[in-house]
């Protein structure tokens, strides 16, 4: 049946990460959150403040993914240190997520390629894409698909190359941008009222989402000990950085009537840059939004993988193909995703399941890493990373993000309700296959008394 072959560098971890995260909520929500809370410039600052707790949930990963590094990532580190059915039902709800992303993604990013091709005066082509969007969107989850099918080193590539192209494009977006900024245009709207920074600061802090996906993957990391925490805080400082500046450049360039006006960072590119640099930073948005698919569809079916390992889910799922990849789970995941963008066909209300889904997850994953120490010290005792203060640290971690999650349950019920019935049918799931498991519970604490803790 083969093994998953560990093909991926510190190089690709970064990548994975940082495309993963950078995509609609740098060049959309950025703009778009004044809709929701009227910041202003104060946006900037937001930033700075959700990307506290993101470092310390991505703290908290680092510190599992190198005690644990194995495929399955969330899975693996909440079943085998809190209680199997938690790992299960958890992942259960990121899982379904992380499909909904790549369904929204798929269809969402088409308007970034018409946006595209637009200045380069190709009508034709946007009539082409706005008569065909759903069969295009289809095409275009299989063929990441079949990327991820044909071996984790040509993912590798592919990651690569489209972290390069995004790179590119926000580097020439900033060095020719930021010497546009007037401060004056930064001052005259910013808001300073607590209550607003900590609501934007709520929204924001799902542009951060995504850079727990490589640990699904950690199995196929060379070196996992050491390239999983250093390029996982890597990535979140390059995110955190990236978005910030980017941040300044919409709110520094026009004046806020202007930037709330045109909608999107892509438009003020091409409102404030010469043509032939707003084409390639309109390119490298489109790219921004793409490469978040590659990454999810990896992430998936690992995820899915290490249930059937598990055999919480059917066994067969677990089966590799000639190129070391799981072909079921890889099938599966991709026809959950053209099924969603087959009956929505457009830019899903499903994103706050999306991070209603992720926030649960980040909280349980802070309590999991706070439990680590205390429920296994033997194996903390060999752990490769230890951080100092992990107890601070984490309790930190699950505090504020079970705040944000809190916070998004009171604007997002009706996406709370659903959330809950999907994860109702996971407990279904579970325990019709309970016989079978693995990890049965009762299982897990025999073999706990055999180990000792």
């Amino acid at each position: 049946m083969g093994e998953l072959k560990k093909e991926l560098g510190l190089k690709e971890v970064v990548a994975t990460v940082t495309s993963a995260v950078v995509g609609a909520g740098l060049f959309l929500t950025t703009v778009q959150i004044q809709q929701d809370v009227h910041l202003g410039s104060s946006v900037i600052l937001s930033y700075i403040i959700s990307a506290i707790p993101a470092t310390l949930v991505a703290l908290c990963y680092a510190t599992l993914a190198a005690a644990m590094p194995q495929t399955g990532g969330d899975y693996i580190f909440m079943s085998r240190i809190l209680d199997p059915y938690v790992g299960f039902i958890v992942t259960w709800a990121r899982w379904f997520g992380m499909i909904a992303t790549v369904s929204a993604v798929a269809i969402g990013d088409l308007s970034l390629v018409n946006s595209f091709l637009y200045l380069l005066g190709q009508q034709g082509a946007i009539n082409f894409i706005n008569a065909h969007s759903l069969p295009i969107a289809i095409i275009e989850i299989l063929v990441f698909m079949i990327i991820n099918y044909i071996g984790i080193k040509i993912y590798a590539r592919v990651q690569l190359a489209l972290f390069i192209i995004l790179m590119f494009g926000i580097g020439v977006l900033l060095t020719s941008g930021l010497p546009l900024i007037d401060l004056n245009n930064i001052t005259s709207s910013f808001n300073g009222n607590l209550t607003d920074l900590v609501h934007g600061s709520a929204i924001l802090f799902f542009s951060y989402i995504g850079f727990a996906a490589i640990t699904d993957a950690s199995g196929e990391v060379k070196n996992p000990e050491r390239n999983l925490p250093i390029g996982m805080v890597l990535s979140v400082v390059l995110i955190a950085i990236i978005y910030i500046s980017v941040s300044v450049f919409t709110y520094g360039v026009l004046p806020l009537n202007e930037v709330i006006q045109l909608g999107n960072v892509s438009a003020i590119a091409v409102r404030v840059l010469p043509s032939y640099l707003s084409i390639i930073v309109s390119f490298g948005a489109f790219i921004a939004l793409i490469s978040d698919i590659n990454p999810e569809i990896l992430a998936t079916s690992r995820l899915s993988l290490a249930w059937a390992r598990d055999q919480v889910v059917p066994q067969r799922l677990s089966e590799l193909s000639r190129y070391n990849t799981p072909k079921w789970t890889l099938a599966v995941n991709a026809s959950v995703a053209i099924a969603i963008v087959t009956l929505f066909g457009s830019f899903i209300d499903i994103l706050n399941i999306v991070n209603i889904a992720i926030l649960l997850t980040y909280t349980v994953i802070g309590i999991t890493t706070f439990v680590f120490p205390l429920k296994h010290p033997k194996r903390w005792a060999i752990a490769p990373v230890k951080i100092r203060g992990l107890w601070l640290l984490s309790t930190l971690s699950w505090v504020l993000t079970g705040l944000l999650f809190g916070i998004l349950i009171a604007n997002s019920l009706t996406q709370f309700v659903l959330t809950l019935v999907w994860m109702g049918l996971g407990s279904i799931v579970y325990y019709n296959s309970i016989e079978n498991h693995k990890l049965h519970a009762k299982m897990y604490e025999e073999r706990k008394k055999k180990e000792g803790p």
